[in-house]
């Protein structure tokens, strides 16, 4: 069941990720670094991934709760580039994307912790 939710999650974020894409008219990422605001930003989101590394290491958890966690952690990795591309990045409009995200993730969690 878990691989259902995820599967649909992925289709359904590439398809939003298009059609958000051509509304808005939001170019893609040419280079890797590129989804970042800056280099502090890049160091931010690597921090808070060893953050919630060290967390998920130390606690014991079920495997329904870990995947909900997991996509939680997305959703703020997500909430955190969304400001930062909103407040610094606002005219390339890859916030909306990026708060879309954070939705999605919100959904595929609260799916994964009642579904399972």
């Amino acid at each position: 069941m878990l691989i259902v939710v995820v599967i649909a999650a992925f289709i359904g974020a590439g398809l939003l990720d298009l059609n958000l894409r051509k509304k808005f008219n939001i170019e893609k990422n040419e280079k890797f670094m590129d989804q970042y605001v800056g280099i502090w930003h890049f160091l931010l989101e690597i921090v808070l991934c060893f953050l919630f590394l060290s967390f998920v290491t130390v606690n014991l958890f079920d495997q329904n709760t870990l995947y909900a966690l997991l996509f939680a952690f997305i959703m703020v990795l997500f909430i955190v580039r969304g400001l930062l591309e909103f407040w610094f990045r606002r005219e390339k409009g890859r916030h909306i994307i990026s708060f879309t995200y954070v939705g999605l993730c919100a959904i595929i969690s609260v799916a994964i912790s009642i579904i399972l």
